[in-house]
């Protein structure tokens, strides 16, 4: 789903910037209901505000006439050498909503812009985030053409496929999901709720070693929140920091009814540090 909303929302910002256009960020994907093997969906993509060379994209997936996810992403049109370029066109709105949606869409991008004005300095940092978390995964891949856009850059989202898959397998084995148990009364199985600040700091090129890492960073009665990193290394081992997010997952039974995780305790200093951010960022603590 990820993947579809991401593809959506490049292609809509594209047909406005007529130019190659490469995600800056996706931000508030909240998943309302579960979609099911077989059902028909219909994603949805439209660009309410342009900036200089930003353009604001409101992403959403029906399933008939219900909206089951949305999410707010930003794209940034780029160049033959994948620099930033002015966006020639400006959206006027036509009636009320269209005013609405532009308002909001300019408060966000403000709000984003106010949270990455250290975005040179966290293109550099390349540390390993997980380090002290006792569940934690790593994936490292290399960027093929078959998951660029056009063989150049990276698909985004191919990217966020890759990052949602790694959360889920860090809370498989939290719980220690087995395969044997699908169909018994323990039924393990996780799905994706909700990702936040989701920022891009490089974009990822054909040829480069991409390396994901994940850990658990908070549990609660029935969602894990994992935090998810992205480091890019090219042929001269230059290393760059793409992207680090919070991925929310709920754990479901056979129904897809949440269901209770098992209990968490935060034991090193790293988790503890984490499982209080994450307690901040959730609104159960100040």
């Amino acid at each position: 789903m990820l993947f579809f909303l991401v593809e959506a929302g490049m292609l809509s910002a594209t047909k406005v910037a007529m130019g190659t256009t490469v995600l800056a960020s996706l931000d508030d994907v909240i998943f309302k209901k579960p979609v099911k093997l077989g059902d028909i969906v219909k994603v949805r993509a439209e660009t309410v505000y342009v900036g200089n060379t930003s353009l604001e994209v409101e992403v959403s997936a029906f399933d008939r006439d219900e909206e089951v996810v949305s999410a707010y992403a930003t794209y940034v049109k780029v160049d033959d050498l994948l620099r930033p370029a002015p966006v020639n066109v400006k959206i006027i709105a036509e009636s009320e909503d269209d005013k609405r949606k532009m308002d909001e869409a300019k408060r966000r991008r403000e709000n984003r812009l106010s949270k990455i004005l250290n975005r040179q300095k966290m293109r550099f940092y390349v540390d390993d985030i997980t380090d002290g978390l006792r569940y934690r995964i790593s994936n490292v891949v290399h960027v093929s053409p078959e998951l660029t856009y056009d063989g150049r850059i990276m698909s985004a989202g191919k990217l966020l496929k890759l990052m949602d898959d790694l959360g889920g397998i860090i809370c498989l084995n939290y719980m220690n999901y087995n395969s044997k148990n699908i169909y018994d009364n323990v039924f393990n199985a996780v799905v994706t709720v909700a990702v936040k600040g989701l920022a891009f700091y490089s974009p990822i090129r054909l040829n480069d070693i991409v390396t994901i890492r994940a850990g658990l960073i908070y549990v609660g009665n029935t969602s894990a929140d994992i935090l998810i990193n992205v480091i890019r290394e090219d042929v001269n081992g230059t290393k760059e920091h793409v992207a680090t997010a919070y991925f929310t997952y709920v754990r479901v039974d056979k129904e897809g009814k949440p269901i209770k995780m098992p209990e968490y305790v935060p034991v090193t200093e790293r988790e503890k540090r984490l499982h209080e951010e994450a307690l901040t960022r959730r609104g159960l603590r100040k």
